[in-house]
């Protein structure tokens, strides 16, 4: 089975990129984020034709997240909090998720404490799915580790303690983050960020025990982030064995 998750920063703008990904990689799964529209105004009939059955959990103009699956979608639920940024389903035998955690601003804004109860109420859920079948995509706009960020000694937003440590105990809860060896997923648009590889490691799957066990490998799909008229996150790739 092979899911690719993707902030595609405008879902209705990054369609021909969506198709270009879809027919180089045939996903099984694709979990979206930052789809920027609303349920009504998705393009589910397009998606549809590609072969996907689509759950959008969406919202005007900001946020939004979508699981598009070749499988039947069932047990869809994202009532998770009160913004479009999470959506879970069974589909395919397993359980997955496509996640969109918050940027937070700036440290100590009244968004970033937004975003750490965020991360916090998404280790409950790790906790609940903890001995299921469950593979977790997402935006988590936090660079885990030092490595993750192309600067040395960077200690800004999705890089403080306190997401790091938000992050860690995600992990803790037996979740693997299997993409971490694979370098970075988001390049600002300023400042020929691509182009330099000044980039972040912003785009994780976290897998629990059950998952890893099927897991096979994993890439960031760089090509995506350099096509005309790109996202600024590449999509990235999780591969397992089922």
């Amino acid at each position: 089975m092979r899911i690719i998750s993707w902030n595609v920063n405008s879902v209705r703008a990054r369609i021909e990129n969506i198709a270009k990904v879809v027919a180089d990689y045939a996903p099984d799964i694709l979990l979206l984020q930052e789809t920027r529209v609303e349920n009504s105004l998705f393009p589910t009939e397009y998606f549809e034709d590609l072969g996907y059955n689509v759950a959008p959990n969406g919202q005007k103009g900001r946020n939004g997240v979508a699981i598009c699956s070749k499988y039947l979608l069932e047990e869809v639920k994202s009532d998770f909090c009160e913004e479009a940024r999470y959506t879970e389903a069974f589909s395919g035998g397993i359980f997955v998720a496509s996640v969109y955690v918050p940027n937070g601003q700036e440290e100590d804004a009244p968004q970033y404490y937004y975003k750490l109860d965020f991360l916090q109420k998404l280790k409950n859920k790790f906790l609940d799915f903890k001995d299921e079948f469950f593979v977790v995509g997402g935006d988590f706009n936090v660079a885990p580790y030092p490595r993750d960020v192309y600067t040395d000694g960077y200690d800004g937003i999705a890089a403080t303690s306190r997401e790091r440590e938000l992050i860690k105990a995600l992990r803790e809860t037996g979740f693997r983050d299997v993409l971490e060896d694979k370098g970075y997923t988001w390049w600002d648009y300023r400042s020929r960020g691509f182009s330099n590889d000044r980039g972040f490691r912003l785009d994780h799957f976290y897998l629990s025990e059950k998952a890893c066990d099927t897991f096979v490998d994993g890439d960031v799909i760089r090509s995506a982030r350099g096509a005309e008229r790109p996202s600024d996150h590449a999509p990235v790739l999780c591969e397992l064995k089922i």
